[in-house]
Parts: structure tokens; sequence; C-alpha cells
């Protein structure tokens, strides 16, 4: 038997699925601005429909349709959840939330997650979370959730090693919200291109932040109002 092989053209469409980052970063902006925002082309994931869950509890609402999700933010007045707050696998979610939640002017949120979340510390946002005015506490061990949330973030100024870019983004998004305005000192960075992805977010919902380029040192304005946003 023979065989010839001539070369062919292949030909088609491809749909390229959306980024978790973008996704959750996205959903957590929207729950904290003011109006309604479309996600276009959400990733849907364990991750993001965590987010969802999450920030829903804080007092969002969201419209979910094909390849679109609809969120009615809080415009920071975070409400206090009916129950625990379970992010299943998103170590995203926790820390993003965690920021959030500081925003609370009544009552606690206790956050969790899974078995393999409530082995991962986050002693660093705490204590900057903490010198920011809210009050958070571990209820696990280890520095791992879950963990207890209230607020309400006053600002000030915070030092912290960020070992993961998650503890600045969660630390900004809070703090664009604060009662008072926020310096936070860097010394470490990890996964900068990361925070940069938050900065970019915030600033297309007209946030105001001033950072090193290194991004060694953030001053974000307090008491600020997020924009309500349509992004693919």
């Amino acid at each position: 038997m023979k065989a010839r092989i001539v070369p062919s053209r292949l030909e088609g469409r491809v749909r390229i699925p959306g980024s978790k980052s973008h996704t959750i970063r996205a959903v957590a902006i929207a729950a904290l601005a003011d109006g309604r925002s479309r996600i276009e082309a959400p990733l849907e994931s364990a991750d993001t429909l965590a987010a969802l869950h999450a920030y829903t509890q804080a007092g969002a609402t969201v419209e979910r349709g094909d390849d679109l999700w609809v969120l009615t933010g809080t415009a920071g007045d975070v409400r206090k959840p009916g129950g625990v707050v379970d992010v299943g696998n998103s170590g995203t979610t926790l820390r993003l939330a965690m920021g959030s939640f500081t925003l609370l002017r009544d009552g606690v949120a206790v956050l969790t997650g899974d078995e393999q979340i409530r082995r991962r510390p986050a002693a660093p946002l705490v204590r900057s979370l903490n010198d920011l005015g809210g009050r958070v506490k571990s209820l696990g061990s280890n520095d791992c959730a879950p963990f207890e949330v209230g607020g309400r973030l006053r600002g000030g100024r915070t030092s912290i090693e960020a070992v993961t870019s998650q503890y600045i983004s969660s630390l900004l998004l809070a703090a664009l919200l604060a009662d008072g305005d926020s310096e936070i000192h860097v010394p470490l960075l990890n996964e900068a291109p990361y925070v940069r992805m938050t900065i970019d977010w915030a600033e297309l919902v007209g946030a105001r932040l001033e950072y090193a380029d290194d991004l060694s040192e953030f001053r974000v304005a307090g008491s600020q109002s997020l924009r309500a946003f349509s992004r693919r």
C-alpha cells in the first residue's frame, strides 16, 4: 500500500477562553463599583464562580447570560453576609475578599475555603489590613483560613512583603474605598505583572493611584467612587 501526502491548508475559528485572573478582578471591581457593569466573555470556572459567590454575599447582584455577566455593585457599601463565605479552592478570591470585607461598617464576615486553602497562610495581609484599620484574625492555625473579617478600613500606613501579588491587589482595591488615605510600602514584591493588571483595572474605573515605577510604594486616596464598566 502506498500513501501520497500533499500539503494542505488548515482553516477554522477557535474561541480563546477568558482569563481567570482578569475575570476575578472584574468581578471584584464590579462588585465594589457604583452601577451596573458588563463583563463580556468571562471565563466560567470553579475559581471565577467562587468570586461571584463571594461578592454576591457582599451585596452585589449578578445576572448571568450567554457569555455575559452583569453585576450591580455596592458602591463600596459592603454588607454583612448571611453565612460563611466559602471560596472553594480560589486563593485569589479569598485574598481579594479579605480586603473587601474590611469595608464592612457593621458586623463581621467569616471567609474560608477547601482543605488546601485552609493550609495557605496569609499573615502579612492580615497584619497590613489591621494596620489600615481593619479587624482581621485567623480562626484556624498558622495564620490560615478561616478568617474573621470586619471593618471599617480607615487608611494609614503599612509595610508588607508581598510573596504573592494577591496581597497588594487586595490592599489596593480596599484602600480606594477606605475612609482615609493610605500609604503602602512594599520591600518585596513577587508577580509584579499581576499587580499591574490590578492597577489597570482600577484606573479603568476611575481610581486615582500614585505608585513608584518599581511598585515599591503606593499612595492611595480613600473615599473614592468606582464607576461601572463594560469590558470584554
